[in-house]
């Protein structure tokens, strides 16, 4: 499953970050009351899973989200959605891009048979559909590390970005710092670890030595933008059509605050 998300998702890995014991605020997508919920039909362009134009019914993510209210102290920039799928997989989207761009969480694909909800796509060497829900956004070009398409979802929450990437975020920080705490949790934090909370893809950034400690000063910034410039063979994606300068330096601004928190 990791390998087919890895394509589609722009190397999106499964991360299993520690959640505390309390119970956010969360709704199982198989007992959506088709009533309350109305269903719209949904074209997207060229589907990332079967690579061509499809045809959807299925719930507005936003009127979903809705509902599920965020708990006090925390605010709507403080908090992540985090999709499930029936395997265990979850990945997350920041709370307020959800609200930027119409996504959907899909149920049924119009071209199955009458009896059928969904249709089967190459997985590996196997077959396998979407089912029971798949998440999709009606407009091309979306970036999808900021949208992902998680597939056989089976529920939706909502966490304080905190508590998701566990001990990567930032305890005590000020707005520079949490803008690019944001910024490295939608773009790096798949691949990256820090604090050894997040992807194992790549290098952990943290401990026992910040990358900032032993990374050129300023040429950490333009390796971040552009790795294949720097490096024949890296694994990382250049960023220099996705994310601006001023970006940039807020990522570098984060991890250089983070040599403050490192885990014992």
């Amino acid at each position: 499953m990791n390998k087919i998300r890895f394509i589609f998702s722009l190397v999106q890995l499964l991360m299993a970050f520690t959640a505390t014991a309390q119970n956010w605020p969360s709704m199982n997508l198989n007992e959506i009351d088709p009533v309350r919920f109305k269903a719209a039909r949904i074209t997207v362009g060229k589907d990332p899973v079967y690579k061509t134009v499809k045809h959807y019914q299925g719930y507005s993510l936003t009127e979903i989200i809705k509902n599920l209210k965020i708990p006090g102290p925390y605010r709507a920039e403080d908090m992540v959605i985090v999709f499930t799928a029936k395997d265990g997989y979850r990945v997350a989207m920041a709370f307020n891009d959800a609200f930027n761009e119409q996504g959907y969480i899909a149920f049924r694909d119009t071209a199955a048979a009458e009896n059928k909800n969904w249709l089967e796509f190459k997985f590996g060497k196997q077959k396998t559909t979407p089912a029971p829900f798949y998440l999709v956004w009606p407009k091309q070009g979306l970036d999808q590390w900021r949208y992902p398409w998680p597939f056989q979802l089976t529920a939706i929450s909502l966490e304080p970005a905190s508590v998701y990437f566990g001990a990567a975020a930032p305890q005590h920080s000020d707005t520079e710092v949490r803008k690019g705490f944001n910024l490295f949790s939608t773009y790096c934090i798949r691949c990256h670890s820090v604090n050894l909370a997040g992807g194992q893809l790549g290098p952990e950034l943290n401990v026992p030595k910040n990358i900032t400690e032993y990374f050129i000063a300023g040429e950490l910034s333009g390796f971040i933008l552009n790795a294949p410039a720097y490096r024949a063979g890296t694994k990382m994606p250049a960023f220099d059509d996705t994310l601006g300068a001023d970006q940039i330096q807020s990522i570098v601004r984060y991890l250089q605050h983070m040599k403050t928190e490192k885990i014992n």
